[in-house]
C-alpha cells in the first residue's frame, strides 16, 4: 500500500523529474510511511524512504515503518539531513510550498550548498489523499462509530444547567473510553445565541431548556477522523426553530441524495442551498455544504458553490447545511458520506429527531 502511494506520487508529471521529496508535515509523513511520531522529517525517494527522528521514536519508527531506513539523530535535524543528501548524492529535493516556511528554506539552502530545494505544490498529495482505500475507509468508519456511541452516552447525562465546556469534556472523555486516540478537533458545544456562530467557541455558559444546542464533534481512530454535528433541545422545540430545523434537514437529505460519482461538488452544494433559499433563509446559510476529511479533519474536496471538482469513488465527505439566526441561535446537521461506485453510503447513523431531546 505505501509503495503504491509512493509510486503514484513520483508517477505524477510534476514529481517524476525529482529524485527526492522532503516531507515535514506529520499527516503526509504518516500517509507515506505509517510513522506517527512528531519532530521528524522524511526523505522520500522512488525506491527508498528515510525517516529522520530522535531517540524517543527508535522502537516506534522501526515497528511502524519496517521498510524504511530509520536515522536516529543526536543533534540538529538539518545536520543529519545534510549527511544523507551527500550520501545519496542528491542535488535536487522537492519541498511542499504549502508546508515550508521561508526561514526553513533559507536554513536548508545555507546548510546544503549545491543542493537545490525546489518548491512544489502538494496538490498531487492532496489528490491522492482525496480518495480513500479500504483500510482508510475502515478506520474512518470506526472513528464514526466511536463518535456516535460517545454522543449517545453523553445524552444520558446532559441536563439543564450543565455548561457547554462540561458537556464537551463529557463527549471527549466518552470517546477516549470508547477507543479513540483523542478528539479529532476541539469539540463545539454552543447553546442559544452562541449557536448562531457557525464555529462558535465553547464557553462556560450553562445550557438552557428550549434553546438550540449545536454540538460538533469527532473522534480520531488510528490517525483518521470523523466529523459529525447534531442540534439538540432540552425540553420543547419552539415552533420557530422547528420550521428552521425541518428546512435544514430537508436540505441535508437533498444534498446527500445528490452525492454520486461524476457529480460536481458545486452541484451538491447548490441542491441543498436552493432549498434553504426557497424558504427565505438563504442569507443565514453562510458556509459551504461540506468538505473532505481523513488524516486531517478538513481535506479536499470542498462542497462549495464554485467548486468544479468531480466527486469520485473513495472520497469521504461531510454534508452539513446550517442556518444561523444572529442573536437567536442556529441549526446544523452533519453526516459523513462515502462516495461509492454507484452513488453514496452514509457512514453515520445517529437519528436526527427523537422524543423530548431532539437531535
Amino acid at each position: 500500500m505505501l509503495k503504491s502511494r509512493i509510486s503514484k506520487l513520483f508517477g505524477n508529471e510534476r514529481f517524476s523529474s525529482l529524485p527526492a521529496v522532503l516531507l515535514t508535515g506529520q499527516p503526509d509523513i504518516f500517509y507515506f510511511t505509517n510513522f506517527t511520531g512528531c519532530d521528524s522529517w522524511v526523505l522520500l525517494m522512488p525506491k527508498k524512504t528515510i525517516i529522520i527522528t530522535d531517540g524517543r521514536y527508535t522502537i516506534q519508527a522501526a515497528q511502524e515503518s519496517p521498510d524504511a531506513r530509520v536515522v536516529v539523530r543526536k543533534g540538529p535535524i538539518l545536520k543529519y539531513l545534510t549527511r544523507i543528501l551527500k550520501q545519496y548524492k542528491l542535488e535536487t529535493v522537492g519541498v511542499f510550498r504549502e508546508e515550508i516556511t521561508l526561514h526553513l528554506m533559507d536554513r536548508l539552502s545555507e546548510s546544503n550548498e549545491g543542493v537545490q530545494f525546489e518548491p512544489v505544490s502538494n496538490s498531487a498529495v492532496c489528490a491522492l489523499r482525496e480518495q480513500k482505500d479500504t483500510l482508510e475507509i475502515g478506520r474512518i468508519k470506526r472513528a464514526v462509530r466511536i463518535a456516535e456511541t460517545s454522543f449517545l452516552d453523553m445524552l444520558e447525562t446532559v441536563h439543564d444547567g450543565i455548561t457547554e465546556a462540561e458537556l464537551a469534556a463529557e463527549i471527549e472523555y466518552n470517546m477516549r473510553l470508547n477507543g479513540a486516540e483523542k478528539s479529532a478537533f476541539d469539540i463545539i458545544v454552543a447553546c442559544g445565541a452562541n449557536s448562531s456562530k457557525p464555529h462558535a467557541k465553547t464557553s462556560s455558559n450553562r445550557l438552557k431548556a428550549n434553546k438550540p444546542i449545536v454540538i460538533d464533534f469527532g473522534a480520531m481512530y488510528k490517525s483518521y477522523c470523523s466529523d459529525l454535528t447534531r442540534t439538540i433541545w432540552l425540553g420543547r422545540m419552539p415552533g420557530y426553530f422547528r420550521k428552521i430545523y425541518e428546512v435544514c434537514l430537508e436540505a441535508q437529505l437533498e444534498g446527500i441524495a445528490s452525492v454520486k460519482p461524476g457529480v460536481l461538488a458545486k452541484e451538491v452544494d447548490n441542491k441543498a442551498r436552493r432549498i434553504i433559499s426557497r424558504a427565505g433563509l438563504g442569507k443565514y446559510f453562510n458556509h459551504s455544504l461540506g468538505h473532505g476529511f481523513g488524516l486531517d479533519v478538513h481535506e479536499l474536496p470542498t462542497l462549495g458553490s464554485r467548486q468544479d471538482v468531480e466527486l469520485r469513488p473513495g472520497m469521504v465527505i461531510t454534508v452539513e447545511p446550517g442556518i444561523y439566526i444572529p442573536g437567536k441561535g442556529g441549526i446544523r446537521i452533519e453526516d459523513d458520506v462515502l462516495v461509492t461506485k454507484t452513488g453514496c453510503k452514509v457512514l453515520s447513523s445517529l437519528p436526527k429527531m427523537a422524543g423530548e431531546v431532539i437531535f
